[in-house]
């Protein structure tokens, strides 16, 4: 029988390399901790885990250092800021080097990962370009056998399926790919929408200084056999373990 599943979910981290890195690494190590204290049996980072591609060794190693930490199955995609490009920073690392838990879906026409020990699977595309031709969610597969079935994209949900903008989500795409719950990224405000039997959400920034938060957060998502998805923005508050190892 299908289990419970809580699932931490983060995105647009922005870590970068300039003065202002520590606040940004404080703040995902924040995320890194809640990972923890709230038991979660799967991480996801949505999109925008880096701020752009021309990222630091020390920057790599802090991510697989933090990363390490982590203790459930762990899936990153890609972003706009991160994008794959030639020369991306996410071409870059072998996430081997945080753990096998730990895994990058790297295909630009999207991949899905099973984990069996979770009764789920997940689903996420591989940004090449943030441009008009890029759809987030083209090609997301249906359902596989009875399992969770979760998706990730990075991208601006808009009810205007023919308007100007890059990367688009549309609501008639969320509805028809069936996902018990999607995780976006790209809006730095925390924000749900629901579209047929699938629960999408922005889950807001964990940095203050990249959204208008006064502290930042992620979303805590529950899927129970039986009952709707719930999510709940979570805040991040100061963590001592987390400034301890900023500063070291």
């Amino acid at each position: 029988m299908i289990r419970p599943l809580r699932i931490a979910h983060t995105s647009d981290v922005h870590l970068h390399n300039d003065a202002d890195a520590a606040h940004v690494r404080r703040a995902f190590l924040q995320v890194i901790d809640a990972v923890g204290d709230t038991k979660a049996d799967l991480f996801l980072i949505a999109g925008d885990l880096f701020d752009h591609n021309r990222i630091d060794k020390s920057v790599v190693e802090f991510v697989y250092e933090a990363l390490s930490r982590v203790a459930c199955p762990t899936v990153v995609i890609a972003g706009n800021h991160d994008c794959w490009e030639e020369r991306a920073v996410l071409r870059r690392m072998d996430f081997r080097k945080a753990g096998h838990h730990v895994t990058l879906l790297d295909q630009p026409d999207g991949a899905l990962v099973e984990f069996p020990g979770l009764h789920a699977t997940v689903w996420g595309r591989c940004m090449i370009e943030h441009d008009r031709s890029n759809k987030p969610m083209a090609g997301s597969p249906g359902r596989t056998r009875d399992l969770w079935h979760v998706g990730m994209a990075h991208g601006l949900y808009s009810d205007e399926a023919d308007c100007d903008r890059s990367s688009l989500i549309t609501p008639a795409e969320i509805e028809a790919s069936g996902f018990d719950y999607l995780a976006l990224g790209h809006v730095h405000a925390h924000r749900r929408m629901k579209h047929g039997g699938t629960l999408a959400c922005y889950p807001g920034v964990p940095a203050p200084y990249y959204g208008t938060e006064a502290a930042g957060c992620m979303a805590l998502v529950e899927l129970r056999p039986g009952k709707s998805p719930k999510v709940t923005e979570y805040r991040l508050g100061t963590s001592a373990k987390a400034e301890a190892q900023v500063r070291r």
